[in-house]
This record gives C-alpha cells, structure tokens and sequence, in this order.
C-alpha cells in the first residue's frame, strides 16, 4: 500500500511538471522610434538601417533559459538600438502574476508555486527599462510612453493575460557589433533565483 501511495504520489507530481508552464521569449529591436520583434526564428535583417539580430540560445543551467543577442550595424554611421524582451506566460492562466521588482531590479513571473525571474545585461549593466502591460497591447503603441524616444509606459504588475517588457541600451559605432544577454531563471525560491541571477550578472562562464 504504501509502494502505491509512493508511486501514485511520484505520478502526480511528474504529471504536475509536465504540464507546469514556461514563459515564452520574444525578442525584438527599437531603432528611431520603430520596433520589429522577431517573432519567427531567431534572425533578423533590418535593410531600412543596416541592422541584423541574431539570437543565440546558450545552456547555462538546468533552471536557466538563456540568450546571447547579437547585433551588427553594417552601415557607416553609428547606430542607437534598444533590445528588447518580451515574456509571456505559455499556458492561459488567470493567476498568473507579472511584476516588476525595483528593489531587486528584476521582474518576476508568479505561478502557483512556480516563480521565474526576468533579466539581462549588456557590458555590465543591467536592464535599463521594466514594465508589464496586457497582452493584448504588445503590437499597439499603448506600450509606449514615448515611442519615438524608445520611453516604455510604466506599469508595475499585472494579472492573468499579462507580459513583461523589459528594454536595454546599445550604441553601435560604423560597422561593429555588440553581444548583450538575457534570461529567464525558474524555480520556487526567491533566494536560489537571485543567487543565480547574480552569477549571470557576473558574466560566468558556466554555473555549478
């Protein structure tokens, strides 16, 4: 009896993992108050400005979902681009919970018992710009403060069909490239993620 409580118990919970969500990552770029998110696959050439994106996907740790994004300027002027990230939660849930956290400067994703936290970097600094808005104004200008000036509307938290929309500066000098970072850390201890975090802010290699 107790072997059956044990295997119906071990049952149950892979049933739970297995149908348990993840957040869905869409990257996409601002140049000069347009955006383009790249919604099918994971490159991008922007003719208009000479601009192409690359994303990279990198296997840090069991509990890490992590990005590389690459983007060159081809042209002979120097570029302002801002990277930006887009995460949703995969499954229709109306306790999902999105928020944004000042204090730790990262936004969290809540379900249930699940916990997963948002952030990235580029040369050393953090995410420059957090926020959650209703899904169903990611492709409207309802996101912006100021489009043109690449301002995102501040909202600080969200519930059930909400996304996160978190942004970070690059300049581009005539003809380079730059490389900035983001992932998405999953798990049920506020601690393990931001110790996690702080790794990857760090710029480690690999993880332990």
């Amino acid at each position: 009896m107790k072997t059956e409580i044990s295997l119906q118990s071990d049952y149950q919970n892979f049933g739970k993992e297995m149908t348990r969500g993840k957040l869905v990552n869409t990257p996409g770029i601002w140049i000069n108050g347009k955006i383009c998110w790249l919604q099918n696959g994971y490159e991008k050439l922007l003719p208009e400005y000479a601009v192409s994106v690359h994303v990279k996907n990198v296997q840090k740790h069991s509990k890490v979902q992590y990005n590389e994004i690459f983007v060159r300027n081809h042209s002979k002027e120097a570029v302002e681009v801002k990277i930006l990230l887009l995460s949703y939660y995969s499954q229709s849930n109306q306790d999902h919970l999105a928020f944004v956290s000042p204090t730790d400067n990262v936004v969290f994703h809540s379900v249930d018992d699940q916990l997963m936290l948002v952030n990235g970097e580029f040369n050393g600094n953090s995410l420059e710009q957090r926020t959650v808005q209703p899904l169903w104004n990611v492709h409207t200008d309802l996101i912006w403060k100021n489009q043109q000036k690449g301002s995102l509307k501040y909202l600080p938290m969200g519930k059930g069909g909400y996304v996160s929309i978190c942004s970070l500066n690059m300049n581009l000098a005539p003809q380079t490239s730059n490389t900035s970072r983001a992932w998405t850390i999953y798990g049920n201890d506020k601690k393990e993620l931001m110790d996690l975090n702080h790794i990857l802010l760090k710029n480690s290699t690999s993880i332990s």
